[in-house]
C-alpha cells in the first residue's frame, strides 16, 4: 500500500529532473521442474545464452535537499505504534515465492538428508559470550516491518516499513522523531528499505522500491553529503520494467550492487563515484544472473566491510544457495558468481558463474502452504521461513593474504523446525573460493532459530543473531558467535537473548522479511543488530542492539586492544581524527595523500591525545589515502574527502 505522508514539496530550486526512454526489452524465462512426487514451479535466472548485453540508463530523477534537520521541522513525526495499529496490511508481491504451496511433510522429508554440521549442544565457553551494550526498541512496522539499519561515526540509522528515525550510538536514545521515508524524496515509494553505512566514502545509504502496486517500477536511493545523517542528501531515482522485489544492496569499491526478486535485469549496479559527489547524471548498469535453480533471485551479493577497501577493479561476488531437493541440483552447494562492470564500456560489463563450492548437507524446504511452516507459541498461525536465500548481509572483510566472507541461511532440520546454516569462506586474495568452516546451528530444544544475519569483526570473531520462536516462545531475538582461535565449525559463545517475545502473531505467515548486522566503523568490533519481535497482542516490534569483543562477558578485567583510528570530515574545510589503544608515549604522525602519492598534509600529535582537527586545504573531491604511524603501530585508511 502507498502510505499517507505528512511532508511539504521540495523547493524546484534543488530538483532536476531526468527523463530518458527505456529502449530495450526484458524476457523473462519460467521453468519447471520437479521435487519427489510434487510438480515444483522454480524461478530461474536469465538464460545466460539468451540474455542481451547489459545495458546503462542514466537516473530518472535526481535532487539534493536542504538538511534532513531543517526539512523535518516542518513535517509532523509520527506516532509509528498508533499508525501501524492501523495499517496492518503491506501488499504481498507473488514473485516473493517461486515454490509450490502445500507440500507435505512426507514429501519433504523425503528429500532429507543427514546435515553432519548440526549443533544441537549450547556453546560452552566458560567465560561466557559478548557483552550486550545496546538494548533498546526500535520503531514499530508494517506487515511485515522489514528492519534494517547501520551505524555510522555517531548514530544508528534504522527503517522499516515505511519509516525511519535516527538513534545515539552512544546510549540508544532518539536523535529524531519517527518519520515517512516518503519525507524523504518527492515521489512516494513502498517500503523494502535498505540502510547502509558506506564506511569507504563515509556517507549514508537510504532506499526503498517503488511499484508495489503497478506500474511504475523501479528504485529511490538517497546518498548523504557528510556523516550526519540529519544533512543534506542527493536523491536517486532508477526505474525498472519490472517490479525488484525483495532487493539485496552491497557496499563496493566501483559501485552500490543491487540483485532483486524478479525475473529480468536482477543483478543491478549503481554509479558509485558518481553519486557520491552528487552527479546528475549518475547510472546503472542492468545485467542478468545466469541460469540456475533458485526460490528467490535476490542473489546474496558481498557487502565491503572493514579497513581496507576491494581493489578498484575487483569483481563483486554474489553468492547463491543450491539445494539439490530442487530439480536440476545434484549436490548441495554454493553457487558463486562475479559481477565485472566497466563504467567506461558498460555492454561488456557482466555476470558470470566463478565456482560451486559443494557444502555439507542441508534442507531448506519446508512443508505448508506459501508462507505458514514455523510454530510459535500462543496461535496455530505458523510463520514464515524464508528458504532457499542467503540473508542480510553477505559480509566481506580482508585479512592481509586472505579475505574472507561469512553468510547464512535458514534450513529446515527436522519436522519443519528451523535452524541456522552458516560458513565463513576464504579465498587467497585471488578469488579462488573454499569453505574454510560451516556448521547449522540449532540446539536440540524444538525452537525455530531463523532469519539470522551474521558478520565478523576485525580480530575474525563472529556473531550471529536471530528470531527465535517455538511451543514455548513468543517471537523473539537472541545471539551467538564463537572466538577466532575456537574450534572450528562451533558456535563457541552460549546463547544470550536479546529480547524475548511477548505475544503471537495471528493475522498470516509473513514475518520479518529482513533483519541486518553490522560492524560499528569507529572500532570495527562493536556489532548492531536490528530485527523484529512481537509485543503484547501480537504487536509488530523491532529491536535495536550492540554488543561487542571488546569485553568477553565474564571477564570485566580482561579486554581486548587493538589499536584502530577513524577519519570522516565534519565540515568542508576540516577533517577529524579518532584513534584508540595506541601507546601513549609515543608521538603519532598522521599523513594525508592524493592518490597519485602526493603527500598534501602531514600532523605531528603527542600520544596522550585520541583525536585531532585538522584544517584542510581546498580539496578536488576524491579518493584520499590518510597513513596513521604510532610506534609500531601503522594503519592505512582510504576515505572519500571533498563536499
Amino acid at each position: 500500500m502507498r502510505f499517507v505522508m505528512y511532508k511539504i514539496s521540495l523547493s524546484l530550486v534543488y530538483k532536476i529532473r531526468i527523463f530518458q526512454e527505456n529502449n530495450f526489452t526484458m524476457r523473462k524465462t519460467l521453468t519447471i521442474g520437479v521435487i519427489g512426487l510434487a510438480a515444483v514451479f522454480i524461478s530461474h535466472a536469465q538464460d545466460s545464452s539468451e540474455t542481451a548485453p547489459a545495458t546503462y540508463e542514466q537516473c530518472s530523477f535526481f535532487m539534493k535537499t536542504p538538511p534532513l534537520r531543517d526539512l523535518l521541522e516542518t513535517i509532523e513525526p509520527i506516532d509509528d505504534s498508533a499508525y501501524y495499529a492501523n495499517h496492518s496490511a503491506k501488499p504481498v508481491n507473488p514473485m516473493r515465492y517461486n515454490i509450490p504451496e502445500n507440500l507435505t511433510e512426507e514429501e519433504v522429508e523425503a528429500l532429507f538428508e543427514e546435515d553432519p554440521t548440526l549443533q544441537t549442544i549450547n556453546g560452552s565457553k566458560t567465560n561466557g559470550g559478548y557483552r550486550l551494550q545496546i538494548n533498546v526498541d526500535g520503531q514499530f512496522g508494517a506487515f511485515p516491518p522489514d528492519p534494517t539499519g547501520a551505524a555510522g561515526i555517531d548514530y544508528f540509522v534504522q527503517s522499516v516499513n515505511s519509516t525511519y528515525r535516527i538513534y545515539e550510538k552512544e546510549d540508544g536514545s532518539s536523535a529524531s522523531g519517527v518519520y515517512f521515508l516518503n519525507s524523504l524524496w518527492d515521489d512516494p515509494g513502498d517500503g523494502d528499505p535498505i540502510v547502509m553505512y558506506d564506511r569507504y566514502a563515509e556517507r549514508w545509504f537510504i532506499s526503498q522500491f517503488y511499484g508495489a502496486g503497478g506500474a511504475p517500477y523501479g528504485v529511490q536511493i538517497a546518498i548523504s553529503t557528510t556523516t550526519d545523517p540529519l544533512g543534506e542528501y542527493y536523491l536517486y531515482q532508477f526505474d525498472y520494467t519490472l517490479f525488484p522485489d525483495y532487493p539485496k544492496y552491497s557496499v563496493w569499491s566501483n559501485a552500490y550492487f543491487m540483485s532483486a526478486n524478479v525475473g529480468s535485469a536482477d543483478c543491478s549496479a549503481f554509479e558509485r563515484d558518481k553519486m557520491l559527489v552528487g552527479d546528475p547524471t549518475a547510472g546503472v548498469i542492468k545485467m542478468n544472473f545466469p541460469t540456475m535453480p533458485l526460490i528467490f533471485n535476490s542473489i546474496a551479493p558481498a557487502y565491503a566491510e572493514g579497513a581496507a577497501e576491494p581493489d578498484a577493479d575487483e569483481p563483486c561476488y554474489f553468492f547463491a544457495v543450491q539445494d539439490n531437493g530442487l530439480s536440476g541440483i545434484s549436490t548441495d552447494h554454493i553457487k558463486v558468481m562475479k559481477a565485472e562492470v566497466d563504467w567506461d564500456n558498460p555492454e561488456t560489463s557482466s555476470v558470470t558463474v566463478s565456482q560451486e563450492l559443494n557444502t555439507a548437507p542441508f534442507n531448506a524446504l519446508f512443508a505448508g502452504t506459501w508462507t505458514e511452516y514455523l510454530t510459535q507459541k500462543g496461535s496455530s498461525q505458523k510463520l514464515d521461513a524464508i528458504p532457499g536465500i542467503f540473508m542480510y548481509r553477505a559480509q566481506y572483510r580482508r585479512f592481509g593474504d586472505y579475505n574472507t566472507v561469512v553468510l547464512c541461511h535458514n534450513v529446515n532440520v527436522g519436522g519443519n523446525r528451523a535452524g541456522q546454516r552458516w560458513y565463513e569462506l576464504r579465498d587467497n586474495d585471488d578469488g579462488n573460493w573454499s569453505i574454510y568452516q560451516q556448521g547449522t546451528y540449532a540446539l536440540a530444544d524444538n525452537n525455530n532459530r531463523w532469519l539470522g544475519s551474521v558478520s565478523m569483526d576485525v580480530l575474525g570473531n563472529i556473531a550471529m543473531c536471530y528470531s527465535f520462536t517455538g511451543p514455548d516462545h513468543h517471537p523473539g531475538i537472541r545471539y551467538t558467535g564463537r572466538f577466532d582461535g575456537d574450534p572450528l565449525n562451533e558456535m563457541t559463545v552460549p546463547e544470550l537473548t536479546a529480547v524475548e517475545g511477548e505475544g503471537a502473531q495471528t493475522l498470516a505467515g509473513r514475518y520479518g522479511d529482513y533483519s541486518q548486522m553490522s560492524m560499528d566503523p569507529t572500532d570495527d568490533y562493536t556489532f548492531w543488530f536490528t530485527g523484529q519481535y512481537l509485543g503484547t497482542g501480537g504487536s509488530r516490534k523491532t529491536r535495536i542492539i550492540s554488543f561487542s569483543s571488546w569485553n568477553i562477558a565474564g571477564t570485566e578485567e580482561a579486554e581486548i586492544r587493538i589499536a584502530a583510528f577513524n577519519a570522516y570530515q565534519p565540515a568542508p574545510d576540516q577533517l577529524m581524527l579518532k584513534w584508540k589503544d595506541v601507546d601513549p608515549n609515543e608521538e603519532v604522525r598522521i599523513e594525508v595523500y592524493e592518490m597519485s602519492g602526493k603527500r598534501i598534509i602531514t600532523e605531528k600529535i603527542s600520544g596522550d591525545h585520541d583525536q585531532v582537527l585538522v584544517n584542510l586545504p581546498k580539496l578536488v573531491k576524491g579518493i584520499y589515502v590518510i597513513k596513521f604511524n604510532s610506534g609500531d603501530v601503522n594503519l592505512t585508511k582510504r576515505v572519500h574527502l571533498g563536499w
